[in-house]
């Protein structure tokens, strides 16, 4: 079943009618008030967007390729075509009826955005043989778009997937700027997306959790073993996730980073942090990710919750980027000297 998170719908709502987001959502509000709470907020997002033309799934049925900005969690059998920006080395598991199963990934992107691809089983030999790596041109035809446990997209190639890569006549350019709203620490709000550029104030140590090696889903440690909602008893890999102080001039944000953004702002992959941790101890890895990552200036998209606990919000990174555009810099340290 398709569906598209409300977050999704008034962004696309926004970049299509020029409506801000405030707009937009006083709208689907209106909506609401309109039919008496007969109707619930998505539901009244999908009427809002109707009457205003935005077609929210005339993507789901074109025949081509999608760019990955369009894909929706649920579709099935799409064509997408991206560039290799980076590859995850292959790792086995037992399946239920104990048979060894094999899942790597790639993440590719487009002038639009990013996304995972999960290989199942025989496709890995493309990475294991080398012929999946970095800056390759990716088609990858009759894959699944799902949504991951921390509500990213990700797209599935099973057997029965084609994979080709640097098809002939095909070029990828790939966004080098965050896709997100930029946005002052100060003026974030929850439940939206948003781009911060700010500088690593704070760091926490790593910490590990396991995850199911087929879905990447956390699993629940018990006597019998580890146990995935989906994939029952398995062998559980470990994630590694970081939690990270932003300062800005204007304010300051804690965020919190999973799985591959975590590794990229560690510096090191699950792997070598828990080698580090079990060689030299904790206190040597997180030297050495504070020798990595405190005191940069970065800038973080990802999506800012409301943590009712502490009564403050936070960001759950998606992407880093270590290189800010210049221009963006010297804004921020106007900013310093206007707030400091």
């Amino acid at each position: 079943m398709l569906h598209i998170p409300i977050s999704q719908i008034i962004e696309r709502i926004h970049q299509e009618t020029g409506l801000s987001i405030e707009e937009v959502k006083d709208q689907i509000k209106a909506k609401i008030a309109k039919l008496e709470g007969l109707v619930s907020e998505e539901g009244a997002s999908y009427i809002v967007a109707s009457e205003l033309g935005v077609q929210l799934f005339k993507e789901a049925d074109k025949r081509g390729p999608l760019k990955i900005k369009d894909l929706i969690a649920g579709m099935r059998s799409v064509e997408v075509i991206g560039k290799v920006t980076r590859v995850m080395t292959p790792k086995t598991f037992l399946t239920k009826d104990k048979r060894q199963g094999e899942v790597g990934a790639v993440t590719i992107s487009d002038e639009t955005g990013t996304i995972r691809l999960v290989l199942w089983d025989q496709k890995n030999t493309l990475i294991k043989e080398g012929h999946l790596v970095v800056d390759s041109i990716v088609k990858a035809k009759d894959v699944q778009v799902k949504q991951n446990n921390l509500g990213s997209k990700e797209l599935h190639a099973s057997n029965r997937s084609v994979i080709l890569i640097d098809p002939k006549g095909i070029s990828v350019t790939v966004a080098t700027a965050m896709s997100a709203k930029k946005v002052a620490i100060r003026d974030i709000k929850a439940s939206e997306s948003a781009s911060i550029l700010a500088t690593v104030v704070q760091v926490f140590p790593p910490k590990f959790y396991p995850v199911c090696p087929k879905c990447g889903k956390k699993v629940t440690l018990a006597p019998e073993g580890a146990i995935c909602a989906e994939h029952k008893t398995v062998a559980p890999n470990q994630s590694m996730l970081i939690n990270f102080v932003l300062d800005d001039c204007t304010d300051t944000l804690r965020a919190v980073a999973f799985r591959e953004t975590a590794e990229k702002l560690c510096g090191l992959n699950a792997t070598e942090a828990q080698e580090v941790l079990t060689k030299d101890g904790p206190e040597l890895l997180q030297e050495k990710v504070e020798n990595f990552l405190l005191g940069r200036t970065i800038e973080v998209e990802g999506f800012v919750k409301e943590n009712i606990n502490f009564s403050r919000v936070e960001l759950t990174a998606a992407k880093v980027n270590f290189n800010p555009d210049p221009k963006s810099l010297a804004i921020n340290i106007l900013q310093g000297k206007k707030h400091g």
